[in-house]
Parts: structure tokens; C-alpha cells; sequence
């Protein structure tokens, strides 16, 4: 498939994810455009995500699990912890997973000004570019604060805004088995499901993707990264 076809069925699937996503929740501005939390399709694609790495040790940890079923992800990171561990990021281009960025040091938004969200999110980028001369795309702002402030500075940096559908709160740290029962109870064709590779202390999420990622195979779902979800029809 050519870029500029490739390009055009993104542009598409953004535009359809934007119309069919749900009302918007509280900590959404209700002045912005909604960003994208699912794309529902007739192919049971669905996006894997995390948020908040590279971690030492628990990114690799996910990345043998991803390799061990075969999947593709979409890692959101956070730029401060990709000049700690440029190797894992490496190493989950080279795997063929996506980048999306998740700013530099994951400020809260609620009352972030623009110019400091704008140079966040730019070095961030910096940072990826010079690591992997790879420019990311998609942007998920931290704590899935979404407002007006967010989506001009979006904008203006020409990014894709992109939430979730199932929520695994793993950074509460839950057990695993409550995890993968949250997934597999919410899953549907065209789901975003968030977790996170950077949990303080320890993390149950590992031992969860070993529990719903096979149940979910078995079901038919397909996983995707966010943009080929968004490509899907």
C-alpha cells in the first residue's frame, strides 16, 4: 500500500473515530473537539496500549510477552524516562510496535498553560528524533486530562489525540486475575485498552497480559497498534 494511501485511510479512520466517540467525561473540556477513545470495526481490531515507560524493567518484560503472542502495541512515553532508557525504545521500534508521546516529565494539565504543554510535548519529540529519527504522531495527554488548552496545542504541533476505551487501572496495582477480568469483560471490536509499562513498585500487568491476551486470541480479536486501529474499517 502506498504512504499517500496509507496516509488517506488514517485521515479516514481519525475522522470516524472523532464522530463515533462517546460523550465526553468530566475531565474533558467540553469546549474541545473529543479526541479518540475507540474505532469500532468489522475486522475485531483492537489497540494495546501503555503509558508512562520505558521502564527497566518492566517494559522488557512486556516487550517478551508482546513478542512471545506476537502482537503489536502502542507505547505512549514519557520523555524524561526515554533518556534513561533509550535501549528499550530501540528496541520496541525495531520490534515494530508505535511511539506515541506522553509528554516530557507527565505534568498534571488541569491548569498547565500552553507554552509550557507545547515545549513538554516538543522535547519529547526532540528527543525521540534524535534516539530514532522517528516523528510520532499520536499524543495522549497524562491522567486523560483533554482540554481546550490541549487541543490548540495539538493542533498546533499536528497531533492525533488519543484516549482509551478499558481502563485496567494496573497502576493501582489490582491483582492480575482483576485485571484481565476488567479487559476481557469490556473488550469489543475497536478498543483501546490502556495499562502501563512504568508502575511504581510492583506491577501486576505482566502477569495479567499472559492471562487476557490468549483469552482474547481465542476470541478472535486482533491486536493492532492505535494508527492501524484507526485504519481499520
Amino acid at each position: 500500500m502506498s504512504l499517500r494511501r496509507r496516509d488517506r485511510r488514517l485521515l479516514r479512520g481519525v475522522a470516524l473515530c472523532l464522530v463515533m466517540t462517546a460523550i465526553l467525561t468530566s475531565s474533558v473540556d467540553a469546549e474541545a473537539p473529543e479526541p479518540c477513545r475507540k474505532h469500532k470495526n468489522s475486522e475485531q481490531k483492537i489497540a494495546l496500549t501503555f503509558d508512562d515507560g520505558p521502564h527497566k524493567a518492566y517494559t522488557e518484560e512486556i516487550l517478551e510477552i508482546l513478542d512471545e503472542y506476537g502482537i503489536k502495541a502502542t507505547f505512549f512515553v514519557v520523555g524524561s524516562n526515554v533518556e534513561k532508557h533509550p535501549e528499550l525504545v530501540k528496541r520496541e521500534m525495531e520490534a515494530g510496535h508505535e511511539i506515541g508521546n506522553h509528554t516530557y516529565s507527565h505534568p498534571h494539565l488541569t491548569n498547565i498553560e500552553a507554552d509550557t504543554l507545547y515545549r513538554e510535548m516538543l522535547e519529547t519529540e526532540t528527543i525521540l528524533m534524535n534516539l530514532t529519527e522517528f516523528r510520532p504522531k499520536l499524543f495522549r495527554p497524562p491522567e486523560g486530562v483533554y482540554s481546550q488548552t490541549v487541543s490548540t496545542t495539538l493542533e498546533r504541533l499536528d497531533y492525533i489525540p488519543i484516549l482509551w476505551t478499558v481502563d485496567t487501572n494496573d497502576w493501582k496495582k489490582p491483582t492480575a486475575e482483576a485485571i484481565a477480568q476488567t479487559v476481557v469483560e469490556h473488550t469489543e471490536p475497536g478498543v483501546i485498552i490502556l495499562c502501563h509499562d512504568f508502575v511504581s513498585g510492583k506491577s501486576n500487568t505482566p502477569a495479567a497480559l499472559r492471562i487476557f491476551i490468549p483469552k482474547l486470541m481465542e476470541q478472535g480479536y486482533q491486536f493492532v497498534t492505535v494508527s492501524e486501529l484507526l485504519m481499520s474499517e
